[in-house]
């Protein structure tokens, strides 16, 4: 089937990652429809994403509640599911209701509704590298990060978690856990597909204003306060990898119409140094005045919790070339100077 001939639900397409997604799937020819929480995101959406022919919108306005995706999934071909609950750092208590339970309700809702829609072929669900990371780190040891840790439900997802970072980190692990024990269960007739991205960076194509830009929740957000000299959440130590979010689009697009069925992707561009990076800026956007605040002493012990990713499956499999940090961080700089940031 043509991508001009397939109808795509893609959820949470007001986010970093379902943006992206929407935008290269119209790229690519197909038909969307788009699920938005509230009606008046809808004129700035179709602003941005253009192709009128090619999409239309629900308003979905509570993803937890039961059957609320029924009518989203009928006489569509596949569903690519991006919407989650994001980090919020004022979101500090009650962790499960505010995290888990969102995480994983919203994941069960769609893929029990795609289970009454025999047409569909394949579900396409974003997870995140840290899925496959123990909340200790330390359990990894010197392996690399391709598996859930092995966890008990009830007291892993009732436990008092420390932070809301952790509290997310525990909802993406308990998000994707269940997604393969839906599998198992029901052994459904559709395919489902699992896209880990590293910490997504890039552009920030829906963002109105350069305020919007300095509050947005996003990692690309997050990495931009991080290098403007705000303590941002992503740093600790003197390396990291990450993704861009042009290529976790093409990931999730792609698999649409691949032969692999039942799979797992991790999808990440590899390390960089914070330093280098600050030097790629500071070089080429003289004018910007880029810099890094000291890591603080309490981030410093977590560095020994460092691990690897192993995108070498999405790479082979997939055809990404993947684009370096340095393009991440122009294609975020680009967004910024749209909006009328000062600087060269």
């Amino acid at each position: 089937m043509a991508p001009t001939e397939t109808i795509l639900v893609i959820t949470g397409a007001s986010g970093l990652v379902g943006s992206a997604v929407v935008i290269r799937a119209l790229r690519d020819g197909y038909n969307t429809l788009l699920t938005v929480r509230n009606e008046s995101q809808i004129p700035h959406l179709q602003e941005v994403f253009g192709h009128k022919d090619h999409v239309r919108f629900v308003v979905v306005p509570d993803l937890a509640k039961d059957g609320a995706f029924d009518g989203v999934v009928k006489d569509v071909d596949y569903v690519i599911h991006t919407a989650s609950p994001l980090f919020k750092e004022d979101v500090a208590s009650e962790w499960r209701k505010n995290y888990i339970d969102p995480a994983v309700n919203f994941t069960l809702n769609i893929l029990n509704s795609t289970l009454k829609q025999p047409r569909i072929k394949k579900v396409v669900i974003t997870s995140s590298i840290i899925s496959f990371v123990p909340l200790d780190r330390s359990e990894l040891g010197d392996s690399q990060a391709l598996g859930n840790p092995k966890i008990d439900k009830e007291e892993f997802y009732n436990q008092p978690f420390q932070s809301p970072i952790v509290a997310y980190h525990a909802s993406k692990i308990a998000s994707d856990i269940e997604t393969w024990d839906f599998q198992k269960r029901n052994n459904p007739h559709f395919n489902i597909v699992s896209i880990h991205p590293d910490f997504v960076y890039g552009g920030l194509p829906l963002v109105k204003s350069r305020e919007d830009f300095e509050t947005n929740e996003t990692t690309a957000a997050i990495l931009w306060r991080e290098y403007t000299g705000v303590n941002g959440v992503i740093r600790f130590q003197a390396k990291d990898h990450s993704v861009h979010v042009d290529d976790v689009a093409e990931a999730h697009v792609k698999v649409v119409h691949s032969k692999y069925k039942d799979e797992r992707y991790i999808v990440s561009a590899g390390e960089f140094e914070w330093d280098a990076l600050l030097e790629h800026a500071q070089t080429k956007y003289p004018g910007m005045g880029f810099k890094l605040s000291k890591i603080p002493d309490w981030k410093k012990e977590l560095s020994a919790l460092y691990f690897t990713p192993d995108a070498s499956k999405a790479s082979r499999e997939l055809g990404i070339k993947w684009k370096d940090i340095y393009q991440q961080f122009d294609s975020l700089v680009e967004s910024m100077k749209s909006l009328g940031a000062k600087g060269k």
